[in-house]
């Protein structure tokens, strides 16, 4: 029988993100995915993030403890996982309605996608919507050798991009000298691996805002 809800694991790496992480946890938890487990790993917050998480701690995982990095702290978020699903929102993007119940139903009837992605969403620092990522077109041998701007194989979004664990495990996980766009890096092992299937469907939006690390 077909496990109609399959467990789910997001994990958000955080450090200093108080003014932003409270919206992404909502997004999360708002989901009401029956099958959830929520990781954030903090690296040491001296905001007001530690006082936030510990309001929805009965809902999920935290830890706060300084790291090696972004990519070091979705590592260890990993690590701590058990869902067949996994995936990693960063503490100032958000999740759409409905996107954990459509991920969960398309892994769960199709068993030969590891990984998929979807349209990208992209919010002002209020999260005021401001603009949606056109449909775009993947192509494994291109994503696989890295080539990220042609036109069958556009950009990989991080935020709107979910796998199974095995997938995580036959890569290695992310390599932690990252300091940014280390996403891009796994992306291409996870192509060496399997196939990338996009789903025309808003799953998340990338927060753009005046301190963030990247911006896309």
């Amino acid at each position: 029988m077909i496990n109609s809800y399959p467990k789910i694991s997001i994990v958000t790496p955080s450090f200093n993100q108080g003014l932003f992480i409270e919206h992404t946890i909502l997004s999360v938890l708002d989901q009401k995915y029956p099958n959830l487990e929520y990781i954030i790993i903090d690296g040491g917050s001296t905001d007001n993030t530690i006082s936030i998480l510990k309001k929805y701690e009965s809902e999920l995982t935290w830890v706060s403890e300084s790291d090696n990095g972004m990519y070091d702290a979705i590592n260890k978020g990993f690590r701590m996982c058990s869902g067949e699903i996994l995936a990693w929102i960063n503490s100032d993007d958000i999740y759409y309605a409905g996107s954990f119940s459509l991920v969960s139903n398309i892994f769960a009837q199709f068993a030969d996608i590891d990984w998929i992605t979807g349209k990208c969403g992209y919010v002002d620092e209020k999260g005021n919507l401001t603009r949606i990522a056109k449909s775009k077109l993947y192509n494994k041998e291109l994503l696989e050798n890295g080539f990220y701007r042609s036109p069958f194989s556009y950009v990989v979004n991080q935020n709107v991009v979910f796998w199974r664990k095995k997938l995580w495990e036959k890569s290695g996980g992310c390599n932690p000298r990252f300091k940014q766009a280390g996403d891009f890096e796994l992306w291409t092992k996870f192509a060496k691996y399997a196939k990338l299937y996009y789903i025309d469907f808003v799953f998340s939006a990338f927060r753009k805002h005046s301190n963030q690390k990247t911006s896309i």
